[in-house]
């Protein structure tokens, strides 16, 4: 009979938690020894994109990147309807950290993610986030109409992907769908692709999420994130935002540092959203981490 020996500490460790009745995954990243930082994504994406920044950060912090429902390898939802709204999204990554028992946390959010980091840190969070990094993102993007046209071009090629017969394929519509994102390297693109696609079943290759995502998050009422939650929000907090984004329009983006003076501002030559891959954009937010 085989014993066999332990293999050895990985960098990146994938986890499993049941939050609600779903089971979630999340990338786990450093030793739970250290501060723990939360990575949410985008609507669509996966939290295999912070593996970059998490690569960065897993010497010092305890790195925790979530799948939210419906997207990655994290289950899908039984009532798309209910179960995607921000609200509900929200509601989850508070049982996330409750289950994982993190009573102070740090916070990185890529547009949706940025959002419900919002929501959390002026609201049910308020007590535990102690740093916050939005990603081009900002209060109530679903409700500014400066940011209706992006918002109807993620609709437009989120509600109906294609299937592809090879991967390669995939990845060529991946960089033509995300050429707004800054810069990535041909390594880079086809790490994006094979940590976010699924076969479907006729065994086509298909971008990782349920395509009942969007509907409930872009178009509930009362949005996530409002401005009043901004304003509620006093830890350290960095805005990154591409400078020819059109979900963080330049008068929202004003009005972020307007209402909320004392924050950090960074903005890359690049759409939406940067990709947190270099060490331009990766230095900015380990020095507001480490405050």
């Amino acid at each position: 009979m085989a014993t066999g020996v332990d293999p050895p500490a990985m960098p990146r460790r994938d986890q499993f938690v049941t939050i609600d009745g779903r089971e979630l995954h999340y990338s786990e990243w450093g030793t739970s020894d250290d501060p723990p930082v939360v990575c949410v994504h985008g609507l669509s994406r996966v939290g295999r994109d912070f593996d970059p920044i998490a690569a960065v950060l897993k010497e010092d912090y305890h790195v925790l990147c979530l799948d939210m429902p419906g997207r990655g390898m994290s289950e899908w939802a039984g009532l798309p309807m209910e179960e995607y709204t921000g609200a509900s999204m929200a509601e989850r990554c508070v049982s996330f950290c409750d289950e994982l028992g993190l009573e102070q946390l740090r916070w990185i959010g890529t547009s949706m993610g940025g959002m419900i980091g919002i929501e959390l840190a002026g609201g049910a969070l308020g007590d535990r986030i102690t740093h916050l990094v939005l990603n081009d993102v900002g209060p109530a993007a679903s409700q500014d109409g400066a940011a209706d046209e992006g918002l109807e071009r993620i609709i437009e090629y989120l509600t109906n992907p294609p299937a592809f017969d090879r991967l390669r394929e995939l990845e060529a519509y991946y960089r033509e769908t995300y050429e707004p994102f800054s810069e990535m390297s041909d390594a880079e693109w086809r790490r994006f692709t094979t940590t976010s696609y699924r076969r479907n079943q006729t065994g086509e290759f298909m971008p990782a999420y349920d395509t009942n995502v969007v509907a409930p998050l872009l178009k509930e009422d009362p949005p996530i994130a409002r401005w009043d939650r901004w304003e509620n929000i006093d830890v350290p907090t960095l805005v990154l935002r591409g400078e020819h984004s059109d979900i963080l329009a330049e008068a929202t983006f004003e009005a972020m540092q307007s209402r909320r003076p004392e924050i950090e501002t960074r903005t890359y030559d690049c759409g939406h959203a940067p990709a947190l891959n270099v060490p331009e954009h990766t230095d900015s937010i380990v020095s507001l981490l480490n405050q």
